[in-house]
């Protein structure tokens, strides 16, 4: 005859977790720091400013604007350093590069 068990709801997602854990650790192989993707560093709004030499009121004025690429953690402005990369790409003016029409040229 089989058992019926009584538990919490809570209970139960802990056990559940605990599972999960067990068999995570199980089959995935513990990640060495050359395994590991590279990061794209996420910048405050000082780093900001300083990687693109751009005035703080500029950036900002930017960001309210919906020109430059950020999001936002809280009351804080973030910027993926990749997305600025891009967006500084799409800046270039010349023969290898397209035009802006917003914003200055950086």
């Amino acid at each position: 005859m089989k058992s019926i068990i009584l538990t919490t709801r809570e209970e139960l997602e802990e056990i559940l977790v605990e599972v999960l854990r067990h068999s995570k650790d199980e089959s995935a192989p513990t990640p060495t720091p050359s395994d590991k993707p590279h990061e794209d560093p996420i910048l405050s709004m000082a780093e900001a400013v300083a990687y693109l030499k751009l005035s703080k009121n500029t950036l900002y004025g930017y960001t309210s604007q919906g020109i430059v690429p950020h999001f936002k953690q809280g009351k804080r402005l973030l910027f993926r350093k990749s997305q600025l990369d891009l967006w500084l790409s799409g800046k270039q003016r010349g023969p290898q590069g397209g035009t802006h029409d917003k914003g200055e040229a950086v």
